[in-house]
């Protein structure tokens, strides 16, 4: 019968662990980048404006309490942490752009999303507000990330079924199933490496309403 792995076993398994959790997304990051251009380069149908826009908009909240996190507490982690969201932000921006050059329509469903995304931001400002904490509180933030993230792929979810999905790369699928759950993993590390705080707590709430909305937008275009 084989022995469990000893504790410096184990320790020395972690540099390798966070190499492969940081490459892995950095990979998926830019292979998104290049699969979705292709995708785009042939159609736009099914591409929402709102979905990549917010979709930035996310990335750049959850840059930020990366950010203030790794100020109020530096680690390896949460240092990668901040190179993923850097690195998906310039992919997404880049692919926001391009989307924008192609003549990408904005439809209803982009206005609705846009309402309902802003109605859930007043609704954290109030959460703010009553709790006497403001915008900089981290749970604030991670709220505008809860809605930036899942009323664009929940309506996107909608808007796939109602015109298809031929402008969205399967990648983008994979890849966001693959790299949401690598960041949450990537998350606990920092939190057990550092301790529990509210930066650290805000972008696991963000990615866990992402990761939710993601599989709902992944059932409707496996359904058309």
């Amino acid at each position: 019968m084989t022995a469990p792995p000893t504790a410096a076993a184990l320790a020395a398994r972690e540099p390798r662990l966070d190499a492969f959790l940081f490459w892995g997304q950095i990979l998926c990051a830019l292979a998104f980048g290049a699969t979705q251009l292709r995708a785009l380069h042939h159609s736009v149908a099914g591409a929402s404006v709102s979905w990549i826009g917010l979709w930035l908009a996310f990335l750049l909240v959850n840059l930020s309490l990366a950010l203030e996190a790794r100020r109020r507490q530096p680690g390896r982690a949460i240092q990668q942490t901040v190179q993923i969201y850097t690195v998906w932000s310039a992919v997404c921006a880049v692919v926001l752009i391009y989307l924008l050059l192609r003549g990408a329509q904005w439809y209803p469903m982009d206005s609705l999303t846009a309402a309902l995304t802003a109605v859930g931001v007043g609704v954290s400002l109030l959460y703010g507000k009553l709790s006497g904490r403001g915008i900089q509180d981290p749970y604030v933030r991670a709220g505008f990330a809860v809605f930036f993230k899942g009323v664009p792929q929940l309506t996107l979810a909608w808007h796939i079924l109602g015109h298809g999905g031929e402008g969205i790369a399967a990648f983008a699928f994979i890849a966001g199933h693959i790299t949401i759950n690598m960041r949450l993993w990537q998350v606990w590390r920092a939190i057990r490496e550092a301790g529990w705080d509210r930066h650290r707590g805000g972008i696991a709430i963000g990615e866990a309403a992402n990761e939710v909305s993601w599989v709902i937008a992944t059932v409707a275009w496996l359904s058309v």
